[in-house]
This record gives C-alpha cells, sequence and structure tokens, in this order.
C-alpha cells in the first residue's frame, strides 16, 4: 500500500538503500557468530591445556592462587580458577569470595565432569557478571573427588568482532555513496521517459491519439512506446466504431451459461436412471414380467421428471423476458389452496398440510399463475421439512408455514435466485427454480416476498394477496402507459 504514496525514483532508492543495510546486518549476523564459533572452540581447547597445566603445578604442590597466576602470566589474560566439591559448594576462586557464592552443583560444565569427568559452557556468569567459557574436570583434591573449573571473559570476541565490522561498514558505506551516485543519474533518465510517457497518456485520454511520442533510455522504454502507439491505433480505430446492446449480450451468455450447467447437472441423474433401466431391459430377455414393469414405470417417472424440468426451464426464460402476461380475474385463494395441498397430500402420502383459512378470500390476480405460486411453496415446505406445513391464509396475505431445518441468514437472500438451491448435494425436479419462478410471477402482481427463518426451528414464506384496489394504485400488469 505504500509504495503508492512514493515515485519510481523513491521506491528505487528505498529498496537500493534497504538491499545494502540488509545485507550489512546479514554479514554482520554470520560473520559474529562464525568468529564467535572460532574463538570459542580456540579459547576451549586453550582451556584444556591450561587446565591440565594447573593441575601439574598443584600435583607439584604448588596452591592454586599461585597456579593461577602463572597461568595467567603466561597467556597475557586473566584466567579464573575455581575448586569446587562433589557436591557443588565452592572451595576456592581467584576472583570471587567462595563464603558469598552460590552452590554449583547445578552449573551445566559442573554436572557434566561430575558425570563424565569433564565438561565445558558458554554461558553468562552472575558472580563476575559476564559472559564466560568454562571448562571443567574432576580431580581428587586432598584424597577426596571434587571438580577444578577455569573460565575466561568472552570480551575478547566482542573486541575481534567490532574491528572487523566497522572494517565491513565501511566498505558498504563507500559502496553505498557510489551506488546512490548511480542511481541518482539513472533517477534523472527514468523520470524524463516516464514524463513522456505519462504526456502521452493525457494526450490519449483526451482522444489526441496523433500526439508525438518517442522513447529512447532503454530497450524496455523504446518497447513501452512502440507497444502505447499500437495500442492508439486500436483506441482510434474503435472510437468509430459503436457497441451496442452490450449489456444485454452479457446477461444473455450468463443465461446460457446458467441454463447449460444447470441442465448438466439436474439432467444426469434421470438420464443415468433411463439408460440403467433400458440397458438391464435389452440385456435381460429372461427378466421377470413384474421386474420389467418396475423398471418400465421407472422410465416413465424419470422421462415425466425431465418433461416437467424442461418445462419449468421454459416457463422461467419466458417470465424473463416478458412472454407472459398475467390474465387477471377474481377467485378464491382458500380453494386454490386446499386444491393444492390436497394434491400433494397424494404425492406426499405420509405428510398432512394443514390449511388455516375461517372464511372465503377473493384476491385479484392470475388463478393459474397463483396455483403455481401456491403449489411451489407448499412443495418446497414439504421438501425441506419432516413435520406438517401449515398454510395461513387472510383476507390480506398467505403464509407457508414449516418446521424444518431454517435456512442460514447468509442464504435467504440467495434462494429466490435461478438455480440455487439450498442442499446442493440432493437431487429432485426442481432446478432450484421453484422459488425464482414464486418471485417473478409475485413481481408481475406487484407483490414482494418475505422469507423469514431461523436454523433448527424452520421457515415462513409470506406474501400480500392482492386484489383490485391495490392492482389498480400500481397499475394493471401488462397495462400500457399512455
Amino acid at each position: 500500500m505504500l509504495k503508492s504514496h512514493f515515485k519510481l525514483s523513491q521506491i528505487f532508492y528505498l529498496n537500493f538503500i534497504l538491499l545494502l543495510v540488509g545485507t550489512l546486518v546479514f554479514t554482520s549476523v554470520i560473520i559474529y557468530y562464525s568468529i564467535e564459533h572460532i574463538e570459542i572452540k580456540q579459547y576451549t581447547n586453550q582451556l584444556r591445556s591450561e587446565l591440565a597445566y594447573v593441575r601439574s603445578r598443584l600435583d607439584e604442590g604448588k596452591s592454586l592462587d599461585i597456579a593461577a597466576r602463572e597461568m595467567s602470566d603466561i597467556m597475557g589474560r586473566r584466567l579464573r580458577v575455581t575448586l569446587v566439591a562433589i557436591d557443588g559448594k565452592p572451595l576456592f576462586d581467584n576472583e570471587a569470595d567462595v563464603s558469598q557464592m552460590e552452590n554449583h552443583a547445578n552449573r551445566p560444565e559442573i554436572m557434566a565432569a561430575r558425570r563424565e569427568g569433564f565438561g565445558t559452557a558458554v554461558r553468562y556468569s552472575h558472580t563476575v557478571k559476564n559472559d564466560r567459557i568454562y571448562v571443567a574436570k574432576r580431580i581428587k583434591w586432598n584424597g577426596k573427588d571434587a571438580i577444578l573449573r577455569l573460565s575466561v571473559s568472552l570480551d575478547q570476541v566482542m573486541r575481534d568482532f567490532t574491528q572487523l565490522w566497522l572494517r565491513i561498514a565501511m566498505a558498504f558505506l563507500a559502496a553505498t555513496a557510489v551506488g546512490f551516485l548511480i542511481s541518482r543519474h539513472i533517477q534523472k533518465e527514468i523520470d524524463a521517459e516516464l514524463g513522456k510517457v505519462t504526456e502521452y497518456l493525457k494526450a490519449v485520454s483526451a482522444k489526441n491519439y496523433n500526439a508525438p511520442f518517442s522513447a529512447g533510455f532503454s530497450k524496455e522504454f523504446k518497447t513501452i512506446a512502440m507497444l502505447l502507439k499500437k495500442l492508439s491505433k486500436r483506441l482510434s480505430k474503435s472510437e468509430k466504431k459503436k457497441r451496442k446492446y452490450t449489456a444485454k449480450l452479457r446477461l444473455a451468455n450468463r443465461q446460457r451459461s446458467e441454463i447449460i450447467s444447470a441442465i448438466s447437472h439436474e439432467f444426469k441423474n434421470p438420464v443415468a436412471a433411463i439408460m440403467g433401466y433400458t440397458e438391464t431391459l435389452q440385456d435381460d430377455d429372461d427378466l421377470p414380467l413384474a421386474i420389467r414393469k418396475k423398471f418400465l414405470s421407472r422410465i416413465d417417472e424419470n422421462t415425466r421428471r425431465i418433461s416437467e424440468m424442461i418445462d419449468r426451464l421454459s416457463f422461467m426464460t419466458r417470465l424473463e423476458n416478458s412472454e407472459i402476461e398475467p390474465q387477471m380475474s377474481d377467485f378464491d385463494i382458500v380453494a386454490v389452496v386446499q386444491t393444492s395441498a390436497n394434491a400433494l397430500m397424494q404425492k406426499y402420502q405420509d405428510r398432512r398440510v394443514v390449511v388455516k383459512a375461517s372464511e372465503q378470500v377473493t384476491v385479484h390476480a392470475d388463478k393459474t399463475m397463483f396455483e403455481m405460486v401456491v403449489t411451489n411453496l407448499v412443495d418446497n415446505a414439504l421438501k425441506y421439512s419432516d413435520d406438517d406445513v401449515v398454510v395461513e391464509v387472510t383476507q390480506t396475505s398467505l403464509s407457508v408455514v414449516d418446521r424444518g431445518d431454517g435456512i442460514d441468514d447468509g442464504e435467504i437472500e440467495s434462494v429466490t435466485k435461478k438455480f440455487y438451491r439450498v442442499d446442493k448435494h440432493s437431487w429432485d425436479n426442481s432446478m432450484g427454480l421453484g422459488l425464482a419462478i414464486v418471485k417473478y410471477i409475485l413481481k408481475l402482481h406487484h407483490i414482494g416476498l418475505d422469507i423469514e427463518s431461523k436454523r433448527g426451528e424452520g421457515t415462513v414464506v409470506r406474501f400480500s394477496l392482492p386484489t383490485v384496489c391495490s392492482i389498480i394504485n400500481k397499475s394493471e400488469p401488462g397495462s400500457k402507459k399512455p
């Protein structure tokens, strides 16, 4: 996001500096740990030798203090010598008061020496307050087991690293200065070429397709100039052509794609069933008559389903293309609901549709279309619930209530879209057109569809009932304005 606020030259500078700084930091870290590893290994080996020397001096009867001073004088650096009892109690230390020192039984080099006879460690010393290298060896002291430990500070490692890092930093700073001067020159050339490109694009946006343009700083800019000129010529030609019906063509392509996808998906199961039953009938001449009739019945059933899907798809297409106008009349919607309920209970013989309407309710609409609306809504409720479906009819509205699984809030707006189904893994002959058809029919009557649903509790689908007055107020569907 921040790159959009900088010029190309500024981005170039920033990336260049970040690259150099990142390289310096990365190299510094590598050098630091390399030197530290080499120095630690070298000091550890030296301490091994010094430990043997101190041990030999002890065997000669010298005191630890004297042996430590001699070894420090020989090596030219301060050497810390500590003697620790086998239980971890400090017995001697030439740089600290042993009476003030903690028990060393848990020190890693002491534990290793006690366990294996020899141990090393690199850690921070809380006694002398610096990082140190430790070497410890199990010995005999006055006839008892003890641990002799030598250590040296890591300050020398840091001094070596600091000197080397400063040299590297100076080299990188010199390289940065040279790189800055070079990039500054390149930046000026790039700015000039980008200025030409910007001016030419402004001219093209103003439809001045014959504006002059040339670039010669680099091969890339020459390629850009050539491509922009070609683009300008194409835009000039395209400007002379009129593009009509773009939105309509996009809509037609989308509808065709949806239809093909739906047909491919929904027709697959019934066609496969028909082919399977047909192949069985053709291949088995000895098939019992009862099974043969059953298979023929299934073939007929799947054929009817395909026919119903084609009819629904055709009806939906005609609705979308405004090829159907409602034939308005007055009729009793309660009678329509009761007829649809009886028909669906024949289809779903183990289910019940309860119609709640205390009196006749007259509506002004296309009766055939409203029969389809009621049938689709009740059929949809029966598919997605196991309990009774209730249809409530009042003087002003019709509601279909089920106690199924319900619909998620995010899907409520989508269920009325064409080819959309809540259960995408099941198959039936609806193609996901039922609620879409309902919505289109109600729209022709200037009525909206209201869906209320809650997961685990069910769904209520409701719409207002049209009367002569409401239709006149909103203009008769299909009527032409003067």
